[in-house]
């Protein structure tokens, strides 16, 4: 059987997987007024729940995509699924706060090694064109329902059954799919790359994502002047600095730098970073306008995002099609005006305002913007990648994204912050800032796509991977034997 005639990952188990993720990093969010009250946690100690898990999560993300390509992505994504469920189910029935925090960094950790994978699998398994669109189609949609759906999903389960759901609801799901995995998936340690792991530059590259990722996750409390956010900002700034450098130097990088030779990969990397950033701006400040303005519950905060859900699985399809069709560049420029205006909408909304009108039409411009971005941009990072790069690509592509997520998240609170003035927490004009940095974001998004993104007709072709030495010996195909 040849590499093209081999059988395609199974979509649905490793979008399943994506949506798993995508919502345990929102879900804990709605419950930490309760965590505090029950594990007696610190004001300080508190944020940690979530910046463990951000943590590990942006700090290890590119090189679980790589290891991955060396080792094989089955066995990434089985084992990294597997100790996400041991984690969720330390962290379920914890009872001290430092036995959460070190859960959360455990699942932060183990979703390094699986989201890279899922990317990569689908990449490797699905050939460029309708097919690779068409799939990344339903991979955009399930991760926007997932990040979309977690806020919804951690008002209901802790308010109905406590917090300790967001956690336990993880373990059903998360055994299904180990033995699944286990089952459908092809081995591929065949068609990966059997080389040594550029050790160096493995360990400056995580030290640097986890020195970014550690200031970002403080810098929204303690802001951007603080000694304990500008040490490890800088600091992670030089190392990153330093893996470049390495990686010129040594015979087997482990980003080999003419992967950015490729304006799919590099302008898919650009955008995929901006367009995170609106996505957790409006996300973070939609909610904070309709709990602290509009009075919503947690439960109706939740239910209020529905629309925009809706929007991204109706749209995903259509957007997918005209993907395939129409390369990436028109779709992320076009998608790129329903985020400036989506921005703008929701920069408008006073302070006597209400949902149906201020908030609502705005909510709905965001989602049809975010769809076609996180379609899209999945299908210009992976465009013209050669099979044996593919976990690269798709650890680029995550690290990205996740940090514009972080980066422009706290950008944007500093701003609402400083706009607000002294007082009492956000003002609805800080929250108006916010926004209007967004549309910026936005904008910057829709020239990086008209310049950079390359042409459907201007997309490079993926270079063949050489088979196995194994393979060439015995003259077998990459599945012979399966």
């Amino acid at each position: 059987m040849s590499t093209q005639e081999r059988k395609r990952p199974p979509l649905l188990l490793l979008c399943l997987a994506q949506f798993m993720l995508t919502l345990d990093f929102a879900i804990v969010n709605v419950a930490l007024p309760w965590i505090k009250t029950d594990l007696s946690f610190t004001s300080g100690a508190l944020p940690w729940v979530v910046g463990a898990y951000a943590l590990f999560y942006g700090g290890f993300l590119l090189l679980g995509g790589r290891v991955g390509d060396i080792i094989g992505r089955k066995r990434m994504f089985v084992w990294g699924l597997a100790i996400f469920t041991a984690a969720s189910v330390l962290g379920g029935v914890a009872t001290t706060p430092i036995v959460l925090i070190i859960s959360r960094a455990l699942q932060g950790l183990s979703a390094a090694a699986v989201a890279p994978a899922v990317l990569a699998m689908i990449g490797a398994g699905y050939p460029e064109g309708p097919e690779r669109a068409k799939a990344m189609g339903v991979f955009g949609a399930v991760s926007s329902v997932g990040f979309a759906g977690g806020v919804l999903a951690g008002g209901v389960l802790t308010e109905v059954f406590g917090w300790r759901a967001v956690m336990l609801v993880n373990i059903p799901v998360g055994i299904y799919m180990v033995v699944r995995a286990a089952i459908r998936l092809d081995d591929d340690r065949s068609r990966t790359r059997k080389v040594k792991i550029d050790i160096p530059g493995a360990i400056l590259v995580t030290a640097s994502m986890c020195s970014l990722a550690y200031a970002l996750t403080l810098a929204s409390d303690l802001g951007w002047g603080d000694s304990s956010v500008l040490t490890p900002l800088i600091g992670g700034g030089v190392l990153l600095l330093v893996f470049l450098f390495v990686q010129t130097k040594v015979s087997a990088p482990l980003v080999p730098l003419s992967v950015f030779r490729n304006r799919g990969v590099t302008g898919g990397n650009l955008v995929a970073f901006l367009s995170g950033g609106v996505m957790s701006i409006s996300t973070f400040f939609v909610t904070l306008y309709l709990q602290h303005v509009l009075g919503f519950s947690a439960i109706i905060t939740g239910l209020a995002f529905f629309p925009q859900a809706l929007v991204v699985v109706l749209a995903s399809l259509p957007v997918a099609k005209a993907t395939a069709k129409h390369g990436a560049r028109p779709l992320l420029t076009f998608g790129a005006l329903f985020l400036i205006a989506g921005s703008a909408y929701l920069a408008l909304a006073p302070t006597d305002g209400g949902f149906l009108v201020n908030v609502l039409p705005g909510g709905v411009l965001l989602g049809l913007g975010i769809t076609v971005m996180m379609i899209s941009t999945a299908v210009a990072a992976t465009s013209g990648v050669p099979v044996q790069h593919m976990g690269l690509a798709s650890g680029l592509y995550n690290s990205n994204r996740q940090l514009g997520v972080g980066l422009c998240l706290s950008v944007a609170v500093t701003v609402a912050t400083l706009t607000s003035g002294a007082g009492a927490g956000i003002s609805v004009e800080g929250i108006q800032a916010a926004f209007w940095l967004s549309a910026a974001l936005a904008v910057l998004v829709a020239v990086i796509s008209a310049i950079v993104v390359p042409a459907k007709k201007n997309l490079p072709v993926p270079p063949q991977a050489p088979a196995p030495r194994q393979e060439r010996d015995t003259k077998l195909s990459p599945v012979a034997g399966n």
